[in-house]
Parts: C-alpha cells; structure tokens; sequence
C-alpha cells in the first residue's frame, strides 16, 4: 500500500485524536440535540432502557418486563473499552429515560456523553462508582491483583444491582413501582440459585486450579468460591500470550495432572488448542457474557443460560459435583 493509503491517525499524535474525536462527538450530541422532536421519536410509549453491555440489558429486562423498551448499545464483537457512539446511539440515548452502565471507567465514552451533553430527563445507573484501578501481573504465577472490572460475575452485587433497577424505574413510573419490585424479586432469587449452586459445586471441586488461555475475568469467581486462576495475560484482552507464557501454563497443567483448559475470548481457542495438543488437556469456553458469539446470539441464549453453562464447564474440568438449573 503506498503512504497515501495509510490513514490519518498513524500520523497524528494520541492527544490530537482524542481532541478530534471529542469536537466529532460534540457536533454529532449537538446536530441531535437540535432536532425537532418529530424527527427521533418513537418506540411507543414505554420508556426506553439503555444498557452498555450485555448482562446489563439482561437486568433492565428481567425488572423492567413488558413495561419497559431496552436497547443494548455494544453491538456483537464489540470492545466496551474502544467502542464509541454512533449518530443513531445518540438518538437512543437521548430519548432513553434511563442509562445502564458499568462505570468506573470501563466504557471510556461515557465520560464525554456525561460531560453536560445527556439530557436532563436521562436517569443513569452504574454498577461501580469508584474508579477501577489498574492491575499488576505477577509473571511467576500469572496471578493479577486490583479491581477486577467484570463486575457482572459478581452474583451477589449483580442481586444488590438489580434492586436498585427496580427502585430508580419505580421512580420513572410510579404506577408500575410494584410490577418492578415484583420482577426484582424473581431476578433475585435467580441470581442468589445460581450464587449457590457455584458455591456449592465449586466448593467440591478436586481441582481448584482453573488454566485459562486468555486474560483474567474471572476474580469475583476467584474470591467468592475459591478457585485459583492461571491465565496467560493480565486483565486486559488486548495482551497476546508469548511462547514462554504458553510453554508456563503447559507446565503448570502437566505438574498438577489437570484435565482441562479454557479460554474465555472466541479468538483465544487457539491458544487453548495449542496447550490441549501438548498435555491431553480438553478444551473448555468460559463467557464473561459481556460478548456474545454469532452462535449465542442465535441461540438466543440469556446471560443465565451463560452462566449455568459455565458451571456446568467448570465440573466437568474441575472434578465437582454438578448441581444444575434443574436440579436445584
């Protein structure tokens, strides 16, 4: 490709870009938030739900039921920590009534849409206040510490979460307030089942050692049921393993007679692969959920269904007792 074709951005510094990108979001916010009403309205009456990621639509619709319209904005594939917003996600957001997010700085657009260019009447929700900090790998063991941002496998604040929903919906339409509380109750007692089944089937696990081909997720599972990840990269899912990390974790499931690996980004099954081929080891996928695959998506499969098919991976590898949906 000659020079000409290369874009822009590999000229500009970072700094510019990020100012370019931000004067483009201002005049896209401003251009919608100067339309006539007539021109974006619709979706009935409901009120519109709008949710960054995944999980989080799942909560809006499970206490929000038939009352309420969600819209997930990152669409299938998507990095929440590079997406931006498109022209037509402006409209959504401005005719949404409630904005469901994670916060702390996972979805780095959020901070320019809450910079004085959301509308007044938008409500917004998030799962983290705080900052997320960074995390630091020990490259001996591969173990990482700091704030975990996949906040959503945390079953027990997900139930914290979801009453919340119902409280700041039943703000949003009193007259419903009751239908909200009720829809939380059962989203509850959905999540607080699945809670217990992963204690109880993770806690008699022979195996507590989990190998991962992908980056650590998975810190909630860590400290609420005792399992002790391997990865071959920190938290982020941009880090590519090296052959001295892949030989490591190779050795790690060879000394301690694991039976399986898993990976937990679809393009990461052939790290998996590689270390399957070399220790016998059967290869397993474990969703954060935050992404769905075309396949899941086809499936139409909720983030419960994820979920309890991730427990279901984590016996098989890990030599638990299954307690499954239906046996609860």
């Amino acid at each position: 490709m000659s020079q000409s074709g290369y874009r822009l951005e590999f000229f500009l510094p970072v700094p510019i870009l990020k100012v370019m990108r931000a004067v483009v979001l201002f005049f896209c916010f401003f251009f919608f938030w100067a339309m006539p009403s007539s021109l974006w309205a619709g979706g009935g009456n409901k009120p519109l739900v709008v949710a960054s990621i995944f999980p989080l639509a799942e909560f809006a619709k499970a206490v929000g039921g038939q009352d309420v319209e969600v819209k997930l904005l990152l669409p299938p594939g998507a990095d929440p920590h590079s997406w931006e917003l498109s022209p037509q996600d402006v409209l959504a957001l401005r005719r949404a009534r409630l904005l469901v997010t994670v916060g702390g700085g996972l979805e780095p657009w959020l901070d320019d849409f809450l910079k004085g260019l959301s509308p007044k009447n938008l409500r917004t929700v998030f799962m983290v206040s705080e900052p997320l900090k960074h995390a630091h790998a020990n490259h001996d063991h591969h173990h990482h510490h700091g704030f975990d941002p996949h906040v959503w496998l945390d079953f027990p604040r997900d139930i914290e979460f979801v009453e919340k929903l119902a409280q700041v919906l039943g703000k949003i339409m009193p007259a419903k307030k009751e239908i909200f509380l009720q829809n939380a109750r059962k989203a509850k007692l959905m999540l607080q089942t699945l809670h217990e089944a992963y204690k109880n089937s993770l806690g008699a696990c022979r195996q507590k050692l989990v190998p991962l081909a992908g980056h650590m997720a998975f810190g909630y599972w860590e400290k609420n049921y005792g399992l002790d990840f391997v990865t071959l990269a920190g938290l982020s899912p941009e880090a590519e393993p090296t052959p001295k990390t892949l030989y490591q974790l190779i050795k790690v499931i060879e000394k301690n007679g694991l039976k399986a690996v898993y990976y937990n980004e679809p393009q990461n099954i052939k790290f998996a692969e590689i270390i399957a081929r070399e220790t016998g080891a059967k290869v397993f996928y474990l969703s954060t959920g935050a992404i769905l695959t075309q396949e899941e998506i086809a499936q139409k499969l909720s983030f419960w269904d994820l979920m309890w098919r991730n427990l279901k991976y984590l016996c098989l590898g890990l030599e638990c007792p299954l307690q499954t949906e239906t046996t609860r």
